[in-house]
């Protein structure tokens, strides 16, 4: 990557540098067992993870506080299986961010990685989601203190892909879009905004996927893990 003007570099949070231990499925199963419900309550359970997870990303944008974004989005999915008592709805939500919640935990290297970049780069965190969920991401991993800007969805109204969520964060941190980096590992959320806004784009691709022949979702780098952002920009 052509590094003669780069000054900041900008992340995503979830899937770039920290991931849930727990899986979607595994958190909705443990919910289900504390309610004493039977595990084939929402049918096949990856099926039901899928379905979650497109919940999530159609009510995550709202304003309602994390518990409230969670229980709407068990209303919905018990809708679809009438044989539960929608009255479980919010017992069911407070299970699965019980048993999730807490296992968010960054990728190895992550830490050292920031430490590093911060000698030669501004930097600044661009995240999707409630405002309380993912503060207590950043605030429980202890990584506040390594970004010299963050903006967190929740709390401004705009979400990713919108360029004017990238656009923010480039003006808290006083950097042109052409003297910056995004990095993240989502094509439609990550790569195409920071186009969008006029970005340069890193993706990480852990499972080996390629980028899609839109040119909209074509990042200018393709990673693997972290380890190997660390060797194109140190």
């Amino acid at each position: 990557m052509e590094l003669r003007r780069l000054r900041a570099v900008l992340f995503d949070l979830d899937g770039t540098l920290c991931r849930y231990t727990v899986g979607v499925a595994d958190a909705i199963l443990g919910a289900i067992r504390r309610l004493h419900l039977p595990e084939d309550a929402l049918g096949d359970l990856q099926a039901a993870a899928g379905r979650y997870t497109s919940l999530w990303r159609d009510h995550e944008g709202t304003q309602d506080a994390l518990g409230r974004v969670r229980a709407t989005v068990w209303q919905h999915l018990l809708a679809e299986h009438p044989q539960v008592d929608p009255a479980l709805a919010s017992p069911l939500a407070e299970a699965y961010g019980e048993i999730r919640t807490p296992s968010v935990r960054l990728y190895p290297g992550a830490r050292e990685l920031l430490v590093g970049l911060r000698r030669r780069f501004r930097l600044g965190l661009l995240t999707n989601g409630p405002s309380e969920m993912q503060w207590s991401k950043i605030r429980g991993n202890q990584i506040e203190s390594l970004f010299d800007a963050i903006a967190v969805a929740g709390d401004t109204g705009i979400y990713k892909p919108d360029p004017r969520a990238f656009a923010m964060l480039l003006e808290r941190l006083r950097v042109a879009a052409d003297d910056a980096v995004y990095v993240g590992d989502s094509l439609a959320m990550d790569v195409a905004g920071a186009r969008a806004a006029a970005l340069r784009s890193v993706w990480i691709s852990r499972n080996g996927e390629t980028p899609a022949t839109d040119p909209a979702l074509t990042p200018d780098h393709t990673i693997h893990d972290l380890e190997a952002l660390r060797k194109v920009l140190l």
